[in-house]
């Protein structure tokens, strides 16, 4: 019996929760936050056990218990270990910040990640997206191949095929001039300018477009799970998640009408 109401409670709050996020298409309201703020402390509370567990724990509390200090006591000097005095202490420094009158101590360690990170990621930028972007820039003016395939079989697609390449080298040239501003975008170069700003807008577009299409299938999953899924239940039983749904929806949209009711119109 105990399984069914924690059941029915977990499809209770996914219900809810879906919902009061969903709640935001019609404006701003208590319940959408209420259930912002649920979701940012929860992965925020999430977020630090698994820090804890996986990150403070391993890597600095135990070296630093078993290695370093109980090496120390036995005789036995490890050098590695107790140098993680240095980040424990850079860690606990950060703590400061909530101290106004020596909250300057905290810009130490977090000048020593961001100095760290940057250089970082400065070499894997260049390495996973510079020198690739560069090679990938390297090709022949026609593909291999595109004007064999376009004599035996001329049509639109194999015409495109022998463009591909051209119009890469091209859009490649001309978002780099737009991006050149040590000379005013006049003549020629501003007619390459232009031309970039058609390329970037093409590739903006595109990349918004998927973004939506990926929206619209998580819009499509949480649609499909109220209205259609069913949730078993012991026995053998199924639960219709759509009653749920519709006893929920009906709630939340009387929160709503309660609450604009009794705050008024929204003033612009």
């Amino acid at each position: 019996m105990i399984g069914v109401y924690a059941l029915g409670f977990k499809l209770i709050l996914q219900i809810f929760f879906t919902l009061a996020v969903f709640s935001f298409l019609y404006r701003d309201s208590p319940i959408y936050r209420f259930a912002e703020h649920t979701f940012v402390g929860v992965a925020t509370g999430y977020a630090v056990v698994v820090q804890f567990h996986t990150v403070f724990l391993p890597n600095l509390v135990r070296p630093l218990r078993d290695e370093g200090i109980q090496g120390l006591l036995h005789g036995k000097v490890h050098t590695a270990a107790l140098l993680l005095v240095v980040p424990g202490l850079l860690g606990f420094m950060i703590f400061f910040k909530f101290y106004e009158k020596y909250a300057w101590i905290a810009r130490w360690p977090m000048a020593v990640v961001i100095g760290y990170y940057s250089g970082a990621a400065i070499i894997g930028s260049a390495q996973g997206d510079l020198i690739p972007q560069v090679q990938a820039n390297l090709i022949p003016l026609v593909r291999a191949g595109a004007w064999g395939r376009f004599a035996a079989a001329p049509g639109l697609f194999t015409a495109l095929d022998i463009l591909y390449n051209p119009i890469l080298i091209v859009g490649t040239l001309c978002c780099l001039i737009y991006f050149f501003f040590s000379k005013e975008h006049k003549g020629a170069t501003g007619g390459a300018a232009t031309v970039g700003i058609w390329f970037l807008m093409v590739s903006f577009g595109a990349s918004y477009g998927s973004t939506v299409m990926t929206r619209v299938s998580l819009f499509l999953e949480r649609a499909y799970f109220l209205l259609k899924e069913t949730t078993p239940l012991p026995g053998g039983a199924e639960l219709a998640n759509w009653k749920v749904t519709a006893v929920m929806l009906t709630l939340v949209v009387a929160f709503l009408v309660a609450y604009r009711l009794r705050v008024g119109p929204e003033k612009d």
